[in-house]
C-alpha cells in the first residue's frame, strides 16, 4: 500500500473513531487527529528540506527543529484529550507577528472549548513554519471566562505543507542563524 493510500485510509478510519470529551479521538494515535501533522512523515519532511536546497547537515538541523515543533503541538493536544473541560488558546507570539500571515494574526487570542465541533480545522500549526500555536486552557479558566470564539465569518487558514509567508528556504536560513 502506498503512503498516499495509507493517508486516505487513515483519514477515513479517523472519522469513525469515538470522540473523547476533549473533542479528540478517544482511541488511536493523537497525531492522526491533526490535519497537517497526520500527513507529515520524516521522509516527507526530509524531502521538503532537500527541495528547499538544504544539504544533509541542514536537513538534519531541520529534522531536529521539526521533531521538537511536532512534539510541542502534540503535547498540547494530549493535555486537551486527557483533561476534559479544557480548551485551546490560539497564539501568535509578539516577536512572530510581523512575519505571520494575516489569517494567523487574526486568530491570536481565540479560545476554543475542547469540545468544539470543528476543533480539528482550528488546530495550529497550519503549515510547516506556521507562526500560530495552541496553548492549553485549564478547565477552571474555561468555566470562568468561557470561550473567546472567532468573529463570525473568520475561518482558520487551510492546513498545507508550507507557510506562504515563511517558505522552507527562509525557515532553513533562520534555523542556521539560531544555530551559529
Amino acid at each position: 500500500m502506498t503512503g498516499q493510500d495509507t493517508t486516505r485510509q487513515d483519514a477515513t478510519e479517523q472519522g469513525d473513531e469515538p470522540q473523547a470529551p476533549g473533542g479528540l479521538p478517544a482511541t488511536g494515535k493523537l497525531v492522526d487527529s491533526h490535519p497537517l501533522l497526520a500527513r507529515l512523515t520524516g521522509q516527507v519532511v526530509w524531502n521538503l528540506a532537500e527541495e528547499a536546497g538544504a544539504d544533509d547537515d541542514e536537513c538534519g538541523l531541520f529534522m531536529d527543529h521539526y521533531v521538537a515543533w511536532r512534539g510541542a503541538a502534540l503535547a498540547v493536544l494530549e493535555r486537551l484529550r486527557d483533561a476534559p473541560g479544557g480548551g485551546l488558546r490560539l497564539v501568535v507570539d509578539d516577536e512572530d507577528r510581523a512575519g505571520a500571515c494575516p489569517e494567523c494574526v487574526a486568530l491570536h487570542g481565540v479560545v476554543l472549548p475542547g469540545t468544539h465541533p470543528d476543533l480539528a480545522t482550528w488546530l495550529p500549526p497550519f503549515s510547516i513554519g506556521c507562526h500560530c500555536r495552541a496553548e492549553y486552557v485549564e478547565a477552571a479558566e474555561m468555566a470562568v471566562a468561557g470561550p473567546h470564539l472567532p468573529p463570525a465569518g473568520l475561518r482558520p487558514p487551510a492546513h498545507r505543507l508550507c507557510c506562504p509567508r515563511r517558505p522552507l528556504s527562509l525557515l532553513l536560513t533562520q534555523l542556521q542563524g539560531h544555530e551559529g
